[in-house]
């Protein structure tokens, strides 16, 4: 299980122009390491205390060959964006991602998913569809397809 939560998100964007644009849209500091990857972070919300951000990259997750048997609604998504929360607090972690989630849906024009660590679907956005919450124990996977198949993108050729 992911110790983070995580962003898919659907753009003809490199993960340096897509930070450089969330970054711009979301108030987000923006950061980069030497080896090539970029971060993206900010205080953490209604007070509290700590930074929730991270690592913006290439979908590593999807599945690349088309088998029915292995589909999964992030395949056809490019980006991931970790989210993490400095202080090490699940609840407020999964309540951040979501509030910057929430933001990305109102202010962005990405088809955007968000999984609970890698295991569980919370909710969708894309312009043509709107947002949509999952029910709990919703997965990104093949066995609950019928909830999800709308948000599905196609994978690039």
């Amino acid at each position: 299980m992911s110790s983070f939560e995580h962003v898919f998100i659907r753009t003809q964007l490199g993960a340096a122009d897509l930070a450089a644009e969330l970054s711009a849209l979301l108030g987000l500091e923006l950061t980069r390491d030497g080896e090539g990857g970029v971060y993206l972070s900010r205080p953490a919300s209604a007070g509290r205390p700590g930074v929730v951000g991270g690592e913006l990259y290439g979908n590593r997750y999807a599945y690349p060959l088309n088998d029915p048997e292995e589909e999964s609604l992030i395949d056809g998504y490019d980006l991931v964006w970790d989210i993490g929360y400095s202080r090490r607090d699940g609840d407020v972690q999964l309540d951040e991602a979501r509030r910057l989630f929430e933001e990305m849906t109102t202010k962005g024009w990405w088809p955007v998913v968000l999984l609970q660590g890698l295991d569980l679907l919370l909710a969708c956005w894309d312009i043509r569809r709107g947002y949509q919450e999952f029910p709990p124990g919703t997965s990104p996977d093949v066995d609950h397809r019928a909830l999800w198949v709308p948000y599905r993108q196609p994978p690039r050729v």
